[in-house]
């Protein structure tokens, strides 16, 4: 039974580690104590192998516990799965059968057993998963609920696990960005849900992260197939539907062999997997296929039922965009903090000790300017004669501001008027006007460069969010979110937030941006902060 906590007392911290921990343990056990409410879970290890006894090495909490107290975990909470999780199922013990720690109704049908380990949230944040799997011939080594929790621990536990490949990650709320940067990255996996700065983490680890459950599962499908997107892919059609899926294919751009196995000759798949040389990847679409395993473990065979239409359809889109997302990265590198220099070091220097750690309009594009980024043009005067000369120079219209004072000249009569009226107007601000380029009102976009805890420096357009240094598929990802309205501008805006994460990087700077996001894109307002040079 459970040890009840006194009030106010805190769960100890997670066990750190994949091995020879208590979250080993309590995952690869197969003797428990089932804690009251527990039922469901007791039939569900009974039924599958499992024991139960007075002197079991781990115990399962009641089936509805408390938001604080672990619904799984070992001894007296350590190694717990978090909050509301409600169990695991483990796959990998030969011989021993399956661990089916769940607490769930009595499931009709397992998942096959495979080398991809599933990480889920709590039960209300997914449909029942099981059947999913079952219907979609997914294989797994593990399912494991880490509820409320933090799944960190439990990435960190499959990531050197013999038994799984690749994994599939649901993020709930208990997901910390910086315990994800800590653990993902070591094998293939896929994301679903999460706030933007986890699924930052994610995409930086190299994850695939995806917005919907159909797309998580084709590329769990995939990634627990050992499918690479550098393997060119052929699709076996048995059956009908050969036209279907050849118009399936040109939907989501994915270039393949497509082939026609007929039905009814039972020899003729054999024939033809003996047929193939590795390395090759094959998607065999039809009603109920059951193929040989390959002789070579280089030829990867993903079966889709064409009684699912929609799991068809979401497997060829799945391998599309994992050839189309390669393609977008080929050539693109990451640029460390240290390695890259300002086109003009003597003003990047110049801006370093006059701002004094602040960063004002003026200063902030100075600094952009020096790492060759474009800026409006603008320049400060004091007299309306002076601003007439710089309109002249900037082309009509232009802006004028003084403090928090802007506004727009169209006619050098106007010039001069605006600017005499804000000059003798009584203010804190200098006794000068800055002359400003106008842009259109639109496109524009907002682009902050911050320090997330734990995370580091970040950029975020709009809902998207990224991590700094910026690949290329990053950098165009957050130019898709700028409101720029041709490919090909946000192809050039792309390349300016590049590099203006290259220059942030590097001169530990943080920004709030304005930027014009047209053809040629400008910074139009520019503040932040940047470190102060050492003495």
């Amino acid at each position: 039974m459970a040890r009840n906590r006194r009030p106010g007392e805190l769960l100890p911290p997670p066990t750190r580690g994949p091995t020879e921990t208590s979250l080993a343990v309590l995952l690869r056990a197969r003797r428990f104590r089932t804690a009251a409410g527990a039922e469901r879970v007791a039939t569900n290890l009974l039924s599958c192998g499992a024991q139960l006894g007075p002197d079991a090495p781990a115990w399962i909490g009641a089936s509805d516990p408390p938001r604080d107290t672990p619904a799984l975990s070992l001894g007296a909470a350590a190694g717990n799965l978090g909050p509301h999780s409600y169990g695991f199922l483990n796959q990998t013990q030969p011989g021993l059968g399956p661990v089916v720690a769940l607490d769930l109704p009595r499931p009709l049908e397992l998942p096959r057993v495979g080398r991809l380990g599933v990480i889920v949230p709590g039960r209300a944040a997914l449909p029942d998963l099981l059947p999913l799997f079952c219907a979609r011939d997914l294989a797994v080594s593990w399912v494991i609920s880490v509820g409320d929790g933090d799944p960190s621990e439990v990435v960190a536990f499959l990531s050197e696990d013999a038994s799984t490949d690749a994994i599939a990650l649901a993020l709930g709320d208990g997901a910390r960005p910086a315990g994800l940067r800590a653990t993902l990255g070591a094998k293939p996996t896929v994301v679903l849900g999460g706030d933007a700065i986890a699924r930052a983490v994610a995409r930086r680890a190299g994850a695939h992260v995806v917005d919907r459950l159909g797309e998580w599962l084709a590329l769990a499908a995939l990634l627990g197939a050992g499918v690479s997107a550098e393997v060119e892919p052929e699709v076996w059609v048995m059956g009908g539907g050969l036209d279907w899926v050849r118009r399936e294919a040109q939907r989501y751009e994915l270039s393949a062999e497509l082939r026609a196995i007929d039905e009814r000759d039972p020899d003729a798949l054999a024939r033809a997997l003996a047929e193939v040389k590795a390395p090759r990847t094959i998607v065999l679409v039809g009603a109920g296929c059951a193929p040989p395993p390959p002789e070579d473990p280089g030829i990867r065979v993903l079966v889709a039922d064409t009684r699912q239409p929609e799991q068809v359809s979401r497997l060829l889109k799945a391998l599309g965009l994992e050839r189309a997302r390669l393609a977008t990265n080929a050539g693109s590198g990451l640029v460390a903090e240290g390695e890259a220099q300002p086109a003009d070091p003597v003003l990047a220097a110049r801006v370093r000790t006059e701002a004094d750690g602040v960063l004002n309009d003026h200063d902030g594009k100075r600094l952009l300017k020096a790492w060759g980024v474009a800026v409006t043009r603008q320049a400060p005067t004091g007299t309306p004669t002076g601003a007439i000369k710089l309109a002249r120079m900037l082309d009509l219209p232009v802006l004028i501001a003084r403090g928090e004072d802007e506004r727009v000249a169209e006619t050098l009569p106007e010039v001069r008027r605006i600017a005499a009226l804000m000059l003798e107007a009584e203010s804190t601000e200098p006794r000068s006007v800055m002359m400003r380029q106008r842009f259109p009102d639109a496109p524009r976009t907002r682009l902050r460069i911050a320090l997330e805890r734990g995370v580091g420096l970040t950029a975020r357009v709009g809902d998207a969010v990224a991590l700094l240094p910026l690949d290329g598929a990053e950098a165009l990802r957050l130019a898709q979110h700028s409101g720029a309205r041709r490919a090909v501008d946000q192809r050039t805006v792309a390349a300016t937030i590049a590099l203006i994460g290259v220059a942030a990087l590097t001169e530990s700077a943080t920004l709030d941006l304005e930027l014009y996001v047209g053809a040629e894109p400008v910074v139009l307002r520019a503040s932040g902060a940047i470190k102060r040079p050492t003495t």
